[in-house]
């Protein structure tokens, strides 16, 4: 499957000067096997860590370190690098080469190319924590991405500098690979639909500093919000308190409470071709909510609560004809109970977690899931990437989609 997403394909792989700069030798190795072309553009400071002798063996492609070096054809490097490329891959991203690229300086011949190209750009930075942390690079990296350059963030791990756990560590290559097959495979096939994604949970206030919530990060629907914008869709997004940064591009409607979303799913279901509750929402809430803070001698010793509102059964009984999709988060009989709960919801689509294994679900970059429709499962129970998972999503829906314009 990868020989096929990269064959024929050029990517320009940009290394600008970290020490994670060894690290983009096994990355041009494996695109290279993939089958993809891979042109290598050497910042002054990155020939200092490795040798575009290293990069030439591997890509079997002519290493450009020169701005005014130009190529067989006459051409300046520069400017047929980045009319070439399917995408222009900075890794390692510096700081420097981020702050470059965010005031729009080309001063070499790899902040030039950046500046030329109109093909997509993924920076993967690398560096240490504290340069990652500082509110100059945090602001760089916001307006790159307001631009709509792809960010694959640092892992946290061991540095360079020796701090044994901290973020700024240069992504896995499989990590990498894994987000340019996305990249170069996105589908189109959502132009004018409406999708209407919920995200994250919900909290329900005892008081103004307590609440009921759960465990949601929102990572999951803003992963298929993200997809759904990526295949052309005009998409709201309706999200519970989250750290997440609202995704470029998309609207963005910000609730607290499982009430709050419950009216705002209704104020855009109107329009919505496709409703994908990916939100965990609370199932309960106080029956009362103080105005003033509960001092703690004074906290009553049982808390009433109501149920809150179904919204997804109230979304998929609503008029008019609209592809529904749940989540059920289940730690038994994973696929028993979700399959339960699509007929019982009358969805169309149901994607079933399975939360009760470590390092998957809430709060977590991965989710162990199976879709299933009303043909029944597609597929075993399988760990995904959210964004791969939501990839997945986007390919049914397109589907889906499809099928009810014939009917």
């Amino acid at each position: 499957m990868t020989e096929y997403i990269f064959k024929g394909k050029t990517i320009a792989l940009g290394v600008s000067g970290g020490i994670a700069a060894y690290k983009a030798v096994d990355l041009a190795s494996e695109l290279t096997q993939a089958g993809a072309t891979v042109k290598i553009i050497m910042s002054e400071n990155a020939v200092k860590f490795v040798s575009p002798i290293t990069f030439q063996s591997i890509t079997c492609q002519p290493v450009i370190t020169d701005l005014f070096a130009s190529n067989p054809q006459g051409r300046i490097y520069h400017i047929s690098i980045s009319e070439e490329a399917d995408v222009i891959v900075i890794a390692p991203a510096t700081a420097n080469i981020l702050a470059k690229a965010a005031c729009g300086i080309a001063d070499d011949t790899l902040s030039t190319t950046i500046v030329a190209t109109r093909s997509a750009v993924v920076m993967i930075p690398a560096m240490n924590n504290y340069m990652w942390l500082n509110k100059a690079t945090q602001h760089n990296l916001e307006t790159l991405r307001e631009r709509g350059i792809h960010i694959i963030e640092p892992e946290v791990g061991r540095l360079a500098c020796g701090e044994e756990e901290a973020i700024g560590r240069f992504p896995k290559t499989e990590t990498i690979i894994d987000y340019l097959k996305n990249l170069l495979t996105v589908v189109r096939g959502l132009e004018g639909k409406t999708i209407l994604v919920t995200a994250g949970g919900t909290h329900e206030p005892i008081d103004p500093v307590r609440f009921i919530g759960n465990r949601s990060s929102g990572k999951m629907g803003y992963a298929i919000a993200e997809a759904a914008e990526a295949r052309g869709g005009d998409v709201v997004l309706i999200s519970g308190p989250t750290c997440l940064r609202p995704p470029y591009g998309i609207k963005v409607v910000n609730v607290e409470t499982a009430r709050q979303m419950k009216q705002a799913v209704l104020d855009y279901l109107p329009q919505a071709d496709a409703v994908i509750m990916a939100a965990a929402i609370a199932d309960f809430r106080p029956s009362e909510e103080s105005v003033e803070k509960i001092k703690k001698e004074k906290m009553p010793k049982s808390l009433g609560l109501g149920l809150n509102p179904d919204i997804l059964q109230m979304v998929s009984e609503k008029e008019g004809r609209r592809i529904v999709v749940g989540f059920a988060a289940e730690s038994e009989n994973i696929i028993e109970s979700a399959v339960e709960k699509l007929k019982k919801k009358n969805l169309d689509l149901i994607v079933a977690n399975n939360i009760g294994k470590p390092g998957v679900g809430f709060g977590s970059d991965l989710n162990l899931a199976i879709l299933i429709d009303r043909s029944g499962p597609m597929g075993d129970l399988k760990t995904y990437r959210k964004s791969d998972l939501a990839g997945r999503i986007m390919d049914w829906l397109v589907g889906a989609l499809k099928r009810d314009a014939a009917d």
